[in-house]
């Protein structure tokens, strides 16, 4: 049975479990560092919640930004990529199969590629940036100009291949990425002649599938031009020079269709990206644009000079040239929240022995306001970076955290020396991860450094901590 007070109907039971002394003994624990640190390392594992949702935010801006890309290449002209030109001759190639017991003759026609025996390719780009809303994409109007010669040895190397040459039908091609970019009446000029004007498309050749800058694999099907080529110029073989205007975006690409080729080109775009199978051999780079050369021999393309088949050789053996955007922030951003919950768990730790050495404590509901403002950094950098470019961006959103959390947690440990050395610590942090985002090569071994410097420091200030709160009990 239960005694009752009259005057009070809380049972006996219930009183003696809010008793002080255990009320007490509650409280303590709750208020020593051990239990606050664990409270702290809760907090920050539950914040990877709402920076996931940032993450998931800059990706689809992000993928706006690409959409837009492509909306403006639409109307101006994609990545651009030149193979060629070839001397395609058909062959009348015979084919025997057994059908019903009887041998059947067909007759398929086949497709053998010449390459020039010299190709010299020049190109002159004038580079801009054009906008649609607040995205920009690197354009360029490009000058080219291809000069070489086709050797008079080709009727021995089609002597190779089985079958009929038909060379009334050869057609001279030249593969261009994205053929809507032609600015000109593209043509050629034969042993120096007139200029005679090219066809749209390839007929049965194709270019093979060319992968982008964005990673992005794209079906070429014809995107090129031909023009039809004497049988008299086959057999004695002839010089061409091909003159045209190309508008494109992001990217120029040439492959060494040449025996021996040789590319050269300039632009009025400072940030140039060198890739392909083959680098540049000579290159100069100012604040004002670039130039750069190179030659690739015949032993080093790997291929024949003449390639059986309808699909054009070398197409991913180019010599590619990326206009690279200065800072392409969306990419900055999403390499700066892989850091993000480190730096909030720093952030925390410099909280946490603030607390200890101030003797005021700082509620768990403070450091989840204060880890918070941390992810609101990243929205704000993401909104400002799209107006005004990363680096002001990234100056505008660490200055304005940094104010707010100093100035708030200084007037939670009622302290104003708090929140200035918390202010220090927030704006040194926000300076060394900027110069770790700068550099891309020495993120991984800045970060390393910077966390054992951080743990170290920690560990060093609470020594001497009592974990358990036995003194203060």
């Amino acid at each position: 049975m239960t005694v009752t007070d009259a005057d009070d109907p809380v049972p006996t039971a219930s009183r003696q479990i809010l008793q002080p002394e255990q009320r007490g003994t509650v409280a303590t624990l709750l208020r020593s560092p051990g239990v606050k640190f664990i409270m702290i390392g809760i907090i920050s594992v539950a914040l990877l919640v709402p920076l996931l949702l940032v993450w998931g935010l800059t990706e689809e801006r992000a993928q706006r930004a690409r959409d837009v890309s492509r909306r403006i290449a639409n109307g101006w002209g994609g990545e651009q990529a030149i193979n060629g030109p070839y001397i395609a001759v058909p062959f009348d190639v015979e084919r025997s199969r057994a059908v019903d017991g009887r041998i059947v003759v067909e007759h398929v026609m086949e497709w053998a590629l010449v390459m020039p025996e010299t190709l010299d390719v020049t190109a002159e780009l004038n580079t801009e940036e054009r906008r649609l809303s607040i995205y920009a994409l690197p354009v360029y109007n490009g000058a080219l100009t291809l000069k070489g010669r086709f050797a008079g040895n080709i009727l021995q190397d089609l002597a190779q291949f089985p079958g009929t040459p038909q060379l009334d039908r050869a057609i001279l091609v030249l593969s261009i990425n994205d053929i809507t970019g032609i600015r000109s009446d593209a043509g050629v000029k034969i042993d120096n002649g007139t200029v005679l004007p090219f066809d749209p498309g390839m007929r049965q050749i194709s270019a093979m599938t060319v992968v982008g800058s964005d990673g992005y694999a794209t079906p070429q099907t014809n995107p090129g031009v031909h023009r039809p080529i004497e049988r008299g110029l086959i057999e004695r073989g002839f010089a061409f020079e091909i003159a045209l205007s190309l508008n494109g975006s992001r990217s120029f690409a040439v492959a060494p269709a040449g025996q021996t080729t040789t590319f050269s080109a300039k632009a009025n775009w400072p940030h140039p990206g060198f890739e392909g199978l083959f680098l540049p051999e000579d290159k100069t780079v100012t604040a004002s644009g670039f130039a750069a050369k190179w030659t690739i021999p015949y032993l080093a393309r790997g291929i024949d000079r003449v390639a059986a088949g309808s699909a054009l050789p070398l197409s991913s053996s180019m010599m590619s040239i990326n206009l690279v955007e200065p800072v392409q922030f969306y990419q900055v951003v999403s390499r700066t929240l892989k850091y993000s919950i480190g730096f909030i768990s720093l952030v925390f730790l410099a909280v946490f022995v603030v607390e200890l050495k101030g003797g005021r404590m700082v509620h768990w509901i403070q450091y989840v306001l204060t880890g918070l403002a941390l992810i609101v950094f990243y929205v704000l950098l993401l909104a400002l970076a799209e107006h005004t470019g990363f680096t002001i961006a990234y100056a505008v959103a660490a200055l304005a955290t940094t104010m707010l959390i100093a100035a708030y947690l200084g007037a939670a440990t009622e302290s104003r020396r708090n929140g200035v050395a918390l202010g220090i610590v927030l704006l040194s942090a926000y300076g060394v991860m900027y110069l770790v985002l700068r550099e891309d090569e020495y993120a991984l071994l800045a970060g390393a450094l910077i966390s054992f410097v951080s743990i170290a420091t920690t560990m060093y200030a609470t020594r001497r901590v009592d974990w358990l709160g036995r003194a203060a009990a």
